[in-house]
């Protein structure tokens, strides 16, 4: 059904700082994701209001953004020449669409909107990076909608522009704490001798690794790596599930707890010797997504700051404890050198390729969204783990289309493991992919269940 907003409520800001630059190394990043994927890659969210909701709360709520964001109110420059600027604009006027829901279940048409929102590109060149929708029915606003484009933010800079609303000062307005280092300042800053020290220290790191290194995780003889059969079980070329395991949580926190790591390091080792036993290929090489907000200065910063690591891992001849800690040490590798100029890497991806004489297709990613648990004290108990074992769930649906050959989403939750688990079935069939993830859940499980073996 076709719907359409029956109000436009205009929203006028103005913030500081306005100019026209170079795009930082985070939101180059994010906009290569964007283009391969052919999406907006939109963070979107629908709120049910309580009573009294108003129409001008959200309209201060919409400025507050972007009178403090820089990301807010910045549109996209496309030279002549292919090269492309960011304009930050001071001032300007955005607006929330209001649309009234009439006899329909007002669920349901913010659902609509929240789905069109997503699926609809940004116009990057025109339109504000922002879109909020208000359902309204019998004269009350029952419903939010707000969108943003994935080059405004990354996961954890929503959180904290979020935080910062709820946190402002009830007299002025204004946020508990400065924006930090904006998009447009962070790349005039990336391109300082300092900085660019960086960039070269990672690059060398993934020359290193790009030389060692199989050219993807995925090659022509493994079995899989050829078009589905019409009518087989892989049909559908593009598959997404959803991973839950209460088991393989409680083992990684056993595990985690005797050797004095992060969950985070037993979970990456199993899942590399897993992969690798079922490709065939080893070194394991996957990229990971690196927030590089704990860099100083950028705790808090504007925009965009996650940028892909290179974690490669020999996973052969090793006892899973060596594993585990190897493994620690390969992905603080893959974070430190995960700060860098994205198209100067592509470059160099290209150069170490045509001198091996290969195409390198790096699209295995294990992201692990969580946010760290550090050494853990206490470990579960044996009779707990085994009596969580029935509870792992695990089934497809098929999708459109995805950017990766391989994509792991591991994401935050209390009381078991959950896992986002997308595949291409051109390159690993779902049986295969299923299979993966049982021996990753098994060798974390027979090390939980052994002490002695970790000793």
């Amino acid at each position: 059904m076709n719907i359409v907003a029956t109000e436009r409520v205009p929203v006028a800001f103005k913030g500081e700082g306005e100019g026209i630059g170079e795009l930082s190394w985070g939101q180059q990043a994010i906009w290569k994701g964007m283009i391969d994927s052919g999406e907006s890659l939109t963070m979107s969210a629908v709120r049910e209001l309580k009573p009294g909701a108003t129409t001008d709360a959200f309209v201060s709520e919409l400025a507050f953004y972007l009178n403090y964001y820089e990301a807010m109110r910045t549109l996209f420059r496309f030279e002549p020449d292919g090269h492309m600027l960011q304009v930050v604009h001071s001032s300007g006027t955005a607006e929330i669409e209001v649309y009234y829901a009439g006899d329909r279940d007002p669920a349901e048409l913010a659902a609509e909107i929240d789905r069109r929102y997503a699926t609809t590109l940004f116009d990057y060149q025109h339109e504000w990076p922002l879109r909020c929708g208000l359902v309204r029915r019998d004269g009350v606003l029952t419903h939010a909608v707000v969108a943003i484009a994935h080059h405004v933010a990354d996961g954890m800079g929503a959180m904290a522009m979020v935080e910062d609303r709820r946190g402002r000062d009830p007299v002025t307005g204004r946020p508990p704490r400065t924006p930090g280092i904006q998009p447009l300042a962070q790349a005039a800053l990336q391109q300082t001798i300092a900085v660019r020290r960086l960039n070269d220290a990672a690059l060398r790191y993934w020359e290193e690794q790009l030389r060692v290194i199989s050219p993807t995780m995925f090659p022509a003889a493994f079995p899989t790596a050829r078009p589905p059969e019409a009518g087989a079980q892989d049909a559908g070329r593009f598959w997404e599930a959803d991973y839950t395991s209460p088991a393989l949580l409680l083992a990684l926190r056993a595990v985690a707890v005797r050797l004095g790591v992060s969950t985070g390091a037993v979970l990456y080792a199993a899942f590399a010797s897993a992969l690798s036993l079922t490709t065939g290929v080893n070194p394991v090489a996957t990229t990971v997504i690196v927030n590089n907000r704990f860099r100083p200065g950028f705790a808090n910063a504007g925009g965009p700051m996650a940028q892909l690591g290179l974690c490669t891992l020999d996973v052969a001849g090793e006892s899973f404890p060596e594993l585990v800690l190897k493994t620690r040490s390969r992905l603080l590798s893959a974070q430190k050198y995960a700060y860098y100029a994205p198209y100067e890497n592509d470059a160099l991806v290209d150069r170490i390729g045509r001198e091996r004489g290969v195409t390198f297709d790096l699209r295995c990613m294990f992201n692990d969204r969580r946010n760290g648990d550090g050494p853990l004290e206490t470990a579960p108990d044996e009779a707990e783990i085994r009596a969580a074992v029935p509870a792992t769930t695990f089934g497809w649906r098929e999708v459109k289309t995805l950017h990766q050959r391989l994509m792991i989403h591991v994401n935050e939750h209390p009381t078991e493991l959950r896992a986002a688990v997308q595949i291409d079935t051109a390159y690993l069939r779902r049986d295969d992919m299923a299979r993966v993830l049982r021996r990753m859940e098994q060798t974390v499980l027979d090390a939980a269940l052994d002490p002695a073996g970790l000793a």
